[in-house]
């Protein structure tokens, strides 16, 4: 079996993993699926499927409490904007070439050169907007009636919503039980009226390396992770020691890192207690690590599935690599080539609602691209890479009116 694995699910109803409980009874969702849910939906089917006895099987233990790694399920667009990231502070206009402006690569500003607007800091905010649903229930009296002053609403994840994710050494093995793979799961809270999801499984594909720019890696962090220093308190910086021994060369400096605190609970669903709360570097920080020499390229791809940090199986410490997205003045060309076929901006639309769900199906667009002109078939090519469904609307608008 291989050291990594990739996880495709699809939503077959909506899936709630809580976060942040209120005062006014309003339960708020991840937008992704967090590792540590996957790996609790795994070790139910376990469960289900060998009867409770399997939890003290060495197996059982190896896989779920070992150091493999469950990493979290994201589509594009739910992944974070990296911290080291400048974005405009107010809308870009149309003039604007340049979205991003990536200090981890020495791109740094104050000020759009386009349009002139501020430059703020990223948050880790998401990339783009992901399909929820709010569903709100009142709890009942003893006659059927309902109660006053008990209403609760839940946010939760659309249904069709495709999510991916790697799974890592011995964690890899928690996706064929009895010799079975795994084909549905059972996903965040209340699993009894929703949660179902279809999962795929890819052992053959491999992660995209860690990004690089001549001796330094670059590590950006799809999930919060728990860093500890010598003591063992909180630490906001990676261990090198662990970062050396998993890329092979010597990791002798972190150069530059953009980070932000937060903390993480949650609840232990096999002993019904609560986890403790522990600080945690936030998802979307940055790290910028000297090595002596450059990596392998195998080895920063074992390390964009590994993750790093403690408490991995959890979820924690997982990694991720982007592209920085282009502003709308850089498309003007590529949507000038498009209109020139004016029948096909309806047929692009009809990718919309499919590109938000993370379940859109090229195929047919690609083929049809190279029975097109050269400079025509290549634009369309371009614009199916664009991932934030907001913007690809946004340009739509643009090529039929202008």
């Amino acid at each position: 079996m291989s050291e990594h694995a990739r996880v495709t699910v699809l939503l077959d109803e909506t899936v709630a993993t809580g976060k942040n409980a209120q005062s006014d009874h309003r339960q708020d969702t991840h937008e992704h699926i967090p590792g540590s849910v996957l790996r609790g939906a795994i070790a139910a089917d376990w469960i289900r499927r060998s009867g409770q006895s399997v939890t003290t099987t060495p197996e059982f233990t190896s896989i779920f409490e070992g150091r493999g790694s469950f990493g979290p399920l994201h589509t594009p667009a739910s992944l974070p904007i990296p911290l080291s990231v400048r974005v405009h502070k107010y809308e870009p206009t149309r003039k604007c070439h340049q979205l991003w402006w990536d200090e981890a690569f020495d791109d740094d500003a104050e000020r759009c050169p386009h349009c002139e607007g501020p430059l703020e800091r990223s948050k880790g905010q998401a990339r783009g907007g992901i399909p929820t649903t709010t569903r709100t229930t009142a709890a009942l009296t003893a006659d059927g009636e309902a109660e006053d002053s008990a209403l609760f609403s839940q946010r939760a994840l659309s249904q069709g919503l495709r999510l991916h994710g790697w799974l890592h050494g011995e964690a890899v093995r928690a996706l064929n039980p009895d010799g079975t793979p795994i084909t549905s799961l059972l996903l965040g809270s209340r699993r009894s009226v929703r949660g179902k999801a279809s999962v795929e499984v890819d052992h053959a594909v491999s992660p995209g390396p860690v990004e690089t720019t001549g001796n330094d890696v670059v590590l950006r962090l799809a999930a919060p992770a728990v860093f500890v220093d010598d003591f063992g308190l909180p630490s906001t910086t990676p261990d090198l020691s662990e970062l050396s021994e998993a890329l092979g060369v010597e990791a002798s400096e972190v150069r530059g890192s953009w980070t932000r605190w937060d903390e993480t609970g949650g609840w232990h669903a096999a002993s019904g207690l609560p986890k403790p709360t522990e600080r945690c570097v936030a998802a979307g920080s940055t790290y910028r690590v000297r090595c002596a020499e450059p990596p392998a390229e195998e080895a920063l791809r074992t390390l964009m599935a590994r993750g790093v940090g403690l408490r991995r199986r959890e979820g924690f410490g997982a990694l991720f690599r982007t592209e920085p997205p282009l502003g709308f003045a850089a498309w003007t060309s590529v949507a000038a080539s498009l209109r020139q076929l004016p029948g096909l901006i309806p047929k692009l639309r009809e990718r919309l609602d499919p590109l938000r769900r993370g379940t859109v199906d090229d195929e047919s667009y690609y083929r049809a691209s190279h029975k097109m002109p050269p400079d025509v078939g290549e634009a369309l090519r371009t614009i199916l890479g664009i991932t934030d469904a907001d913007f690809y609307e946004q340009l739509l608008d643009y090529m039929e009116h202008g």
